[in-house]
């Protein structure tokens, strides 16, 4: 597993160092300081290609350090060729599969079936195997294809029909009932990431739906629907859940295919990296996402071991892994302004109880937790009246009986504010 990053120069922040968890990696932070670049460099360092643009320098001496496993490496941009050069490297080779969840982009690399580069810059050529699929548009549910043509993926709609009638064929649940048939595995993994116990996403009979398609669609049972709903008509919250089990199953399979054909033991490695994976999904979802992503290693292979790398916004996926993280093997990372540069510092896990006590923590620090803006300000305004700091209220609000007729419009009648308030204005009788 991945132990060490760091960067000079490189992206938004100037120096970067994180000693990473052998587990979860949660990654928080304001818009635009660098969270999702860090995956992007993570990418990177795990495959040897750029799932999107190769990132550039922000300086004038540019260089990356990793450490995992075995191996340890440095990289220097190379100005003349744009391009990232190895210096030092002990170890190089491929730790395990990759899965790359992005706001708008989905890309993997399979052990056995990608190309990984002997260095950086310096991948053979000759080869026939691509350094990883980056999936864009329907790609993924419709199948992709290399420039000759060959299919590279069969796509969400044909593997899953596919996948659910080879099941039902004689042999079709394999020799291995430690690795069970890609339909079992699909219908794990949905079962994993569905959005409670009561709330269960099983898959239904596949039909056609429309006359201008003449494939079967796979259908889904759902809690909230009457009858099995075409995946391709399903939300936008359950269709990034159902790209994200299928990739992990396709993935798998891939690998599992690659290895058995080149004769080769499977890796008992898996790395996933996801973007907000709070995207489109309700607050009950998003309770359940993280805990979910972590138990996605035993339902796919009880031998494998993940290492997960998110970013969040979300006060509710923060809360829901309170129970779940260690401090020997799960890592928490906040990415700050801090007087004009970007500042990223390792926080400790403590237990702040619900979303609202995480909003006001060191990971999201919002003023006001979650209060309007204007209760915000009002309540600001009310302590600095409290401990005597006049000047820095407007004047229409230096006295206790404006404040009080300000707290009153925006506070709710049982906020918890007005506890502070009422014992500031000697008042409790009242």
């Amino acid at each position: 597993m991945l132990r060490r990053l760091q960067t000079v120069d490189v992206g938004p922040v100037r120096a970067l160092e994180l000693e990473l968890g052998p587990r979860l990696n949660l990654l928080t932070g304001d818009n635009g300081l660098g969270k999702s670049f860090v995956l992007d460099l993570l990418w990177w360092v795990l495959t040897g290609s750029w799932a999107g643009s190769t990132a550039l320098p922000s300086g004038e001496a540019p260089r990356l350090r990793y450490e995992g496993g075995s191996e340890q490496g440095t990289a220097d941009f190379d100005f003349g060729s744009q391009t990232w050069r190895r210096k030092k490297v002990r170890g190089r080779g491929p730790r395990g599969s990759v899965l790359y969840v992005g706001a708008d982009r989905l890309a993997t690399f399979v052990v056995g079936r990608n190309r990984f580069p002997a260095a950086y810059g310096e991948a053979s050529e000759a080869s026939d195997e691509p350094p990883a699929f980056v999936f864009t548009g329907r790609e993924l549910w419709d199948g992709k294809h290399d420039p000759a043509g060959r299919p590279v993926c069969n796509g969400l709609i044909r593997d899953w029909v596919g996948w659910m009638r080879s099941r039902s064929a004689p042999g079709g649940e394999g020799t291995d009932p430690a690795r069970p048939a890609p339909f079992t595995l699909l219908e794990k993994v949905l079962e994993v990431l569905s959005p409670g116990e009561h709330a269960r996403l099983t898959a239904g009979p596949p039909r056609r739906v429309t006359i201008d398609d003449s494939r079967e669609i796979p259908t889904l049972h759902t809690p909230w629907e009457a009858r099995p709903v075409p995946v391709t008509l399903a939300s936008a919250g359950v269709r990034r859940v159902l790209e994200l089990a299928y990739a992990l199953v396709w993935i798998w399979q891939e690998h599992l295919q690659a290895a058995a054909l080149k004769r080769l033991e499977p890796s008992e490695e898996l790395y996933i990296l996801v973007d907000e994976p709070e995207m489109h999904l309700h607050p009950r979802w998003q309770r359940a996402i993280l805990p979910a992503l972590l138990g996605l290693a035993e339902a796919l292979d009880p031998r494998l071991c993940l290492q997960l790398f998110v970013t969040t916004h979300s006060p509710i996926v923060l809360a829901s892994v309170e129970t779940l993280v260690r401090g020997d093997r799960d890592r928490l990372f906040h990415f700050d302004a801090d007087g004009g540069e970007i500042a990223v510092s390792q926080l400790d896990w403590v237990k702040h109880g619900d979303a609202v006590g995480w909003l006001g923590s060191e990971a999201i620090d919002l003023e006001g937790g979650g209060r309007s803006l204007e209760a915000a300000r009002a309540i600001r305004w009310a302590d600095a009246f409290m401990l005597g700091r006049l000047a820095e209220l407007p004047g229409p609000f230096r006295s206790r009986e404006a404040l009080d007729a300000e707290l009153r419009r925006v506070l709710a009648a049982d906020d918890e504010y007005w506890t502070y308030w009422v014992v500031a204005r000697g008042d409790v009788a009242q």
